[in-house]
């Protein structure tokens, strides 16, 4: 049947629905000489696309090969004549006549369809992998009754109702629960959100597109506005039961509307009306309980996996909830901005209080504001926008080459053709030299190398004349004093010739030279000094040949000299705290002033070692994984479990205005613009039920680079790897960051240093680079699995 796809002109970027795993099989009719039922193929996915031709849509079945998997040959004398199109790709039109119709058997659910072409009674069925999810059966069913009653009316699907679509629900003699078919076409609205745009059902009908404004009108949508027949998520799978609150004293209580998102068509709908509240449980717990006129209550404890996030525009607050069959997006929108600030400000007190462990009351009205920040959308800032208006456009589209926007396959990491110099030499490693896993990723700034640590080895990589990453070497069993030694920490040093690398033993440090692949330095910083972190002592140090560094323990922050006899701290550089501050990373712009990020969320600024910090941010309670520093100091970008801190470094009013935060204290006159960039509570719901990751992110950096103004961030969370713009960040754009799904977890990723179009990814059993226009908007699409595909192609 090619000449379908030649006359309808079918395409991938038309994909409305898809089931990404699953196995397609033949049953043949009973007369039929061939055994009843062939497998076709073991491992395949089913996606629904739209044609050139209007109202007309394929169902296209394609073979799907794991990595390195060679096509199968059938034998030389089988009979093909059933089948014209490729062996590894079935294409359908979707007609009435295929009767489709679904079918659950011992709890796997199979789609099957009429063989037109073949003999009378023959049919394919496509058996479903139980990784897929109810939810996604269901969305594409409801897609193929829609795209049926196009190609019968030639007209549009937008508000057809139930009755209108049960004429395509086909009722098998033998079987499908005709209630449950009834369910599936309730929440049909419409193809026109994916059939006529690029952009995600989320984007195309939450948000307008002129402008990047927020559309209030359809954030969600009330039962009176959209009918009878729309159906009512909170009785679709997984199960939503109810949940008794516990005891506790009410922090504050307030009236909403309740709507739970709907992933299938992208919009919230309202579930009536209900009581929130926040309750006091003791012990620095606090639990979020909402309680509907119909009886359900909800409820949960007030933590980070909330994702939480307020949008004043609207009077709203959004959430993740979790259940143990999956996950819920729920949205409080609230009569009026007073009800929604107060509810604000007790459950900030909640979160605040349960992350500190100390109250709320006793915070400086400032430092309040600051907390309360943290879970606002962030408004547009005119002045910061204005210092990017120069730069190139986010939608600009690039004249590069096609190839420049995809990924750059350099062969699986973790393969023996990866990480050594020849095939010959592979052959005669040990097997278990080969296990484990991608833990850390250095990109270099000056000589145009990055490595992976992979084990007791570190793979190098480079990039060629035609700009594609490619491997170099391998340096292959690290040992120390004759004993496997396996870096968890290391540092590009004096002009990238060497690898400063952290092991097991904490207050010592190693040195390897490059040029020899060898270890040849032990550095023993200070006797029992546990060393958290280290790094140059201003931005681009280590492209020169300055020897000393910088180091932090979980109470001070020091200098490391290699050339000192002994211990290698430097004692006149040495600034120690008599309580635990607990800090976690530190970060250096290029004239060297220093942001030291600790556990308990704080950040201290330095405009130099050994002295007292100029500004204290406080404590948000979230810990704080990493820090980085832009190179003018102007903003500071922290990296939180759930979410990113983008800090404003300038100070705007009082008598140091203009000063940057390291050089004077933001005093009492106010604490810095502080943007905290999340994924939206919808798209990590969608995240978490696709990849069985919570969110968790890697370290997250600006793009690098001499006289490089600081345009993108990157960072990741299990599989997805993750840009946000800055450009869309200031300018208010609700959810500025864009995604790329890989088929494992990406470990770290950074930009190739001096430009911001390149991300160089370590996956756990790969590498490579991609071209930053290869993310995309979030949505169902591109945030779904991608099964058999190599990681990067």
């Amino acid at each position: 049947m090619n000449f379908l796809k030649k006359f309808l002109g079918s395409s991938p970027k038309g994909e409305l629905s898809m089931i990404p795993s699953g196995q397609l099989y033949l049953k043949r009719s009973p007369g039929s000489p061939k055994s009843a039922t062939e497998c076709l193929y073991a491992d395949a996915a089913a996606s629904i696309r739209e044609t050139s031709a209007p109202h007309n849509y394929l169902l296209v079945v394609q073979r799907v090969y794991a990595e390195g998997e060679e096509q199968l040959k059938g034998d030389e004398d089988e009979d093909d004549d059933d089948f014209d199109e490729s062996k590894d790709e079935r294409v359908f039109l979707i007609d009435a006549a295929l009767k489709l119709y679904r079918t659950n058997k011992n709890g796997a659910w199979s789609v099957s369809w009429s063989n037109i072409d073949g003999d009378e009674g023959e049919q394919f069925e496509f058996v479903v992998d139980e990784s897929v999810s109810t939810a996604d059966v269901d969305q594409f069913m409801n897609t193929i009754y829609a795209c049926c009653f196009e190609r019968k009316y030639q007209r549009s699907s937008a508000g057809v109702t139930k009755p209108q679509l049960e004429e395509f629900i086909f009722d098998q003699e033998a079987g499908t629960d005709k209630a449950d078919n009834d369910d599936l076409v309730n929440g049909v609205k419409s193809l026109s959100f994916s059939a006529a745009d690029a952009t995600s059902p989320g984007d195309s009908t939450k948000y307008a597109e002129d402008d990047d404004e927020y559309d209030d009108s359809s954030v969600y949508e009330d039962a009176e506005d959209t009918g009878d027949d729309i159906v009512n998520p909170i009785q679709n799978k997984p199960e939503l039961t109810g949940v008794k609150a516990p005891a506790g004293t009410p922090l504050i209580t307030s009236n909403a509307k309740l709507h739970i998102y709907d992933a299938a068509d992208g919009v919230f709908r309202v579930q009536g009306d209900a009581v929130v509240s926040i309750l006091d449980l003791g012990k620095w717990d606090y639990w979020l309980s909402v309680k509907t006129t119909e009886g359900l209550e909800l409820g949960t404890q007030v933590t980070d996996e909330l994702n939480s996030r307020f949008e004043t525009s609207v009077n709203s607050f959004i959430f993740n909830y979790w259940v143990e069959q999956g996950a819920f997006t729920f949205l409080l929108k609230f009569d009026s901005l007073e009800e929604l600030e107060s509810f604000k400000e007790g459950f900030t007190q909640s979160y605040y209080e349960h992350n500190n462990q100390s109250k709320w009351v006793k915070m400086e009205p400032q430092d309040k504001e600051y907390a309360l920040n943290t879970f606002e959308l962030p408004a547009e800032d005119v002045e910061m926008a204005d210092y990017y208006n120069d730069d190139e456009d986010d939608n600009e589209e690039d004249d590069d080459e096609e190839k420049d926007t995809v990924d750059t396959n350099i062969r699986t990491g973790l393969h023996k053709e990866a990480f050594s110099d020849s095939e010959d030499e592979d052959e005669t490693l040990p097997s278990e030299s080969f296990k484990g896993r991608n833990e850390n990723l250095m990109v270099s700034f000056k000589n145009d190398r990055s490595y992976v640590t992979n084990g007791n080895r570190i793979g190098v990589f480079s990039t060629d004349a035609d700009d594609e990453l490619k491997f170099n070497t391998t340096i292959q069993n690290l040992t120390v004093d004759g004993k496997k030694f396996t870096p968890t920490k290391m540092m590009l040093h004096t002009e990238d010739r060497a690898l400063v690398m952290q092991g097991a033993k904490k207050d010592t440090l190693y040195r390897m030279d490059l040029e020899r692949g060898k270890i040849v330095d032990e550095w023993k910083v200070k006797e029992e000094l546990p060393v958290v972190g280290f790094g140059p002592s201003a931005k681009f140090t280590q492209m020169t040949g300055e020897q000393t560094f910088l180091g932090i323990s979980d109470k001070g922050l020091f200098r490391v000299d290699p050339r000192l006899n002994g211990d290698k701290l430097v004692d006149s550089d040495y600034k120690s705290y008599v309580t635990k501050n607990d800090f976690s990373s530190f970060g250096t712009t290029e004239n060297g002033y220093i942001a030291v990020a600790s556990n308990k969320g704080d950040v201290r600024l330095y405009d130099k070692l050994g002295i007292r910090a100029k500004s204290l941010l406080p404590a948000l309670g979230d810990s704080i994984k990493h820090v980085e520093a832009s190179a003018d100091g102007k903003w500071l970008l922290c990296t939180c479990k759930t979410y990113l801190l983008l800090i404003d470094m300038t100070i705007k009013n009082g008598p140091n205005a203009g000063s940057l935060g390291f050089q004077k204290s933001f005093g009492k006159d106010g604490l810095p613009k502080m943007r905290t960039l999340r994924i939206s509570p919808e798209h990590v719901q969608a995240m978490q039920e696709s990849s069985g990751k919570p969110l968790d992110f890697t370290k997250a950096y600006f793009n690098t680079g001499l006289n490089v103004k600081e345009q993108t961030i990157v960072s990741a969370s299990g599989p997805y790897a993750i840009t946000w713009s800055m450009k869309a960040i200031l300018r208010g754009d609700v959810d500025p960051y864009k995604i790329k799904r890989y088929t494992s977890n990406v470990v770290a990723d950074n930009f190739k240093f001096g430009s911001d179009k390149k991300v160089i990814i370590a996956l756990e059993d790969d590498i490579g680079m991609v071209n930053k226009r290869a993310f995309t908007k979030a949505d169902r699409k591109s945030l779904a699995v991608r099964p058999g595909k190599k990681s990067f192609q």
